[in-house]
């Protein structure tokens, strides 16, 4: 079987959520021995080193020969963050109004992906077409109409509409006619597209849910493989909390600024000498280099490293990772990793959902200011704490989120038994 996979962003080096996603489903398609070969199409705003495509290349299983299964072609030009390059935002905004293409999708409208596509799809044995994100979708028509038989499968990575659902309640006045234009406009694509491929693959048992109530469609649940390797974590001698996502995301940056206003100065009350350090893709810096860091952030106690190439120095000296999240839907793909760190975390009910957690057990859940303030001094007053909920998300990973469970589940969404 040979398979074709169509993604928004190159995903190398797999430094937010959605990238550590795409790469974890990579590795789960070139592990099964019916695939024989998966090749990447995508977009990149950035020139793409030719070390990154060959390291990319080479994370995914190899075939019986040793040769990697997975081919990487060179991604082509396209904004990713679409007004930072703002001469594309007439385009897309014309899609919308003259032919009814929803921000969502219309974004990811490409010319020279859709020509690298065709070519892709005329010239080569493609048995699967793999969507990773609804936005590909944008491309059925080119797949349908070049390989009327093959398989399609669309990857969602969450509830896109709901985004913009939750977009839409926020505003008001004529900003939230038009959000709730745009909203009903991404649902009915959403909906359009869940309906017209043959598989759809979900992040979790939530978000599949709201695709049967979407769509009336089956979606297959497959975990992203976090193998781990248990080890204890040596108590670092200052009480330091650390936070890693995309500081670009609303759900991640409205729980920032929640957390910085209202929790941490009861935490600081607390613990006086409590520290917290913001990790993550997505802030912009000055003219003089320096991160353009929201204000909310800049109180005392609180440091905001931008990226971080190598997470591990930072979990060392952290007593666990804190993650504050409002809305948003799928999974907080950094969380699991704080799990496989071994990082105890403290969350918001919204950043455990479509994750069956329980408070105290996997993670420590607070719904409100006061709760979350409490959660962080247990673990910054009791060793036992941390002990339980790191062993926790341990065990959680080993029984959800191995190989083997993927595999299966993997096998019918590819018509594969």
């Amino acid at each position: 079987m040979r398979i074709l996979h169509l993604t928004t962003e190159f995903p190398w080096p797999a430094t937010s959520g959605g990238s550590v996603r795409t790469v974890s489903q990579l590795r789960i398609l070139a592990s099964l021995p019916e695939v024989e070969s998966v090749t990447v199409l995508s977009v990149s705003e950035h020139p793409v080193r030719e070390t990154d495509l060959r390291a990319f290349a080479a994370c995914a299983p190899r075939g019986p020969t040793e040769a990697t299964k997975l081919r990487v072609v060179p991604p082509v030009f396209h904004p990713v963050h679409l007004f930072d390059f703002k001469r594309y935002v007439p385009r897309v905004a014309a899609l919308r109004v003259f032919r009814g293409v929803p921000y969502l999708a219309g974004k990811w409208d490409s010319h020279a992906l859709r020509t690298l596509l065709r070519r892709e799809l005329a010239t080569a044995r493609v048995d699967v077409v793999y969507m990773d994100h609804v936005g590909m979708a944008r491309y059925l028509p080119e797949v349908r109409a070049e390989r009327p038989t093959c398989r399609v499968v669309l990857d969602e990575h969450n509830v896109e509409s709901a985004f913009f659902r939750q977009f839409a309640e926020r505003q008001r006045g004529p900003k939230r006619l038009i959000a709730e234009s745009e909203y009903r406009a991404s649902l009915a694509f959403e909906t359009a597209s869940l309906r017209a491929v043959d598989a759809v693959v979900a992040i979790s048992n939530e978000d599949a849910k709201q695709f049967k109530s979407l769509a009336g469609i089956h979606a297959h649940v497959v975990p992203m493989v976090f193998e781990c390797e248990r080890r204890p974590r040596a108590r670092p001698p200052l009480p330091n909390f650390c936070y890693v996502g995309n500081l670009r995301w609303h759900p991640n940056v409205a729980g920032l600024d929640w957390f910085c206003r209202e929790v941490w100065p009861t935490i600081r009350s607390r613990v006086p000498n409590a520290t917290f350090e913001i990790a993550g893709v997505g802030l912009k810096v000055d003219a003089v280099g320096l991160l353009d860091v929201p204000a909310a952030w800049k109180v005392p106690g609180i440091s905001t490293l931008g990226f971080v190439d190598d997470l591990e120095p930072l979990y060392a000296r952290s007593l666990g990772m804190l993650a504050p999240v409002f809305g948003g839907s799928g999974v907080r793909v950094k969380m699991l990793e704080g799990f496989r760190a071994g990082m105890p975390v403290v969350t918001t009910p919204d950043g455990a959902f479509g994750l069956p957690l329980s408070d105290g057990k996997e993670a420590l859940i607070a719904e409100d200011a006061l709760g979350f303030a409490e959660r962080v001094e247990r673990l910054a007053k009791n060793d036992d704490v941390g002990t339980s909920v790191r062993e926790g998300g341990y065990a959680y990973l080993e029984e959800h989120h191995s190989l083997r469970r993927a595999q299966e589940v993997m096998r019918p969404v590819l018509g594969i038994g």
